[in-house]
């Protein structure tokens, strides 16, 4: 049977889960965890996105993320992808890591990004050494939430849920974590809705995070046109030259850039460039991305494309 559609929307957060195939466990022990999370990071900054909220548990993983403009299908494939190549690596042995495809809701609506935010902090409570004291649990964001700990991978947006009880930073925690603590075993909606009413804030709030949506509608034109002036390439359809050493860093981050900003597949990108196989497209994107992060001459290359993009 095909697999259904699946509703997809870049500006609003969802709710993502993955889960292991039953035989195996996903994440047998922290180092693994570890990797899944450093995974989310990198994706994160590849496809600028924020991760809203996250539970890390060993057979399946719950992720409220904020996609900002992306796909969330290709930040979805990069993490376990990797992940799962790592896994098979790791523990000598091949075939498939995750059960069918990963499960995304569109939260189109303010108060279920709350509900949501709350059902992923609470869910540590059936580990038998967390149950009263989650917030503990390095796995999950609520530590964060409630700055016990710092956010060490630089992932986390709190401010959009946290700015919804309360203007003050600490006074928000305060209320968050009674607010996670009323809803824990709420199964109504109209329950959970009523105790949504009862926590968040009435005031108006100022939201500091800086929430932008970056509309992946650039023409591969604009970016190769802006990259040519950079990398001083004199026209930019230089890019379609075969096996020319001199144009590599240019094609690799227009490759990158395409992937990133014109929303393209790798299939799209073979076609837009013509002479180029999937792997070689592949291995341009990671390069593309390594030479826009590191290299001192393409730092600004990124910001300054994003600024055309970017819609408040």
């Amino acid at each position: 049977m095909p697999s259904t559609a699946r509703r997809k929307d870049p500006e609003f957060p969802h709710h993502v889960m993955c889960r292991s195939i039953s035989e195996i466990r996903l994440l047998k022990n922290d180092n693994d965890k570890i990797k899944y999370l450093q995974l989310m990071a990198l994706y994160c900054k590849k496809f600028e996105c924020k991760v809203l909220a996250y539970r890390l548990m060993d057979t399946h993983v719950h992720i409220q993320l904020d996609p900002k403009g992306c796909d969330i299908s290709k930040f979805m494939h990069g993490v376990n992808l990797c992940y799962a190549q790592y896994y098979n690596r790791k523990y000598r042995r091949h075939g498939h890591v995750f059960q069918n495809r990963f499960h995304n809701k569109v939260i189109d609506i303010d108060e279920y990004n709350l509900t949501v935010s709350a059902y992923i902090h609470n869910n540590p409570k059936s580990l038998p050494n967390y149950h009263d004291c989650i917030y503990t649990y390095y796995f999950c964001s609520y530590g964060v939430y409630l700055n016990h700990r710092p956010d060490d991978l630089g992932i986390l947006d709190t401010d959009f849920i946290l700015s919804q009880f309360d203007k003050n930073p600490k006074v928000a925690r305060q209320i968050y974590a009674e607010f996670v603590t009323s809803c824990n075993n709420v199964i109504q909606k109209q329950k959970l809705f009523e105790i949504i009413d009862r926590y968040i804030t009435t005031e108006p709030y100022e939201y500091r995070s800086e929430r932008y949506i970056y509309y992946r509608d650039l023409q591969p034109q604009q970016i190769l046109a802006t990259i040519a002036k950079t990398c001083n390439i004199d026209h930019p359809e230089m890019i379609k030259i075969k096996c020319c050493h001199a144009i590599t860093e240019y094609k690799a981050i227009s490759v990158f850039l395409m992937r990133d900003l014109c929303d393209y597949s790798y299939k799209e990108i073979c076609k837009e460039i013509s002479n180029l196989t999937l792997s070689r497209v592949a291995s341009l994107c990671n390069q593309g991305f390594k030479l826009l992060t590191e290299d001192a001459r393409y730092k600004n290359l990124l910001p300054k494309l994003l600024s055309a993009v970017r819609a408040a």
